[in-house]
């Protein structure tokens, strides 16, 4: 089993009860005194849970109307990743 840290940069007004709404049904849990910090545990290898975060979060994004927005994943002692994500791009990769 592995911990994931998902952490967002959003610099829009969002819906974020909706937004959390679903990342909370599927298994995510808000982090304590963060405002968009995000933790889980996962039981796949780390390329299916990058993808499994991937689809969540896009499909929350959607749903709360962010168009643009930065994520900082970290899967176990991992280091943390940056990506960017433009609603019509998908996610890119930060360096």
């Amino acid at each position: 089993m592995s911990e994931v840290l998902v952490v967002l940069d959003v610099k829009e007004t969002i819906n974020k009860a909706l937004f959390e709404e679903y990342i909370l049904k599927e298994g995510f849990e808000c982090a304590e005194n963060e405002q968009f910090a995000y933790t889980g545990i996962s039981t796949t290898p780390v390329f299916n849970t990058i993808a499994y975060i991937f689809e969540v979060f896009s499909k929350a994004f959607d749903m709360a109307g962010i168009e643009e927005c930065r994520l900082i994943c970290q899967i176990d002692s991992n280091p943390p990743v940056a990506y960017l994500y433009k609603k019509d791009e998908f996610f890119t990769a930060l360096k």
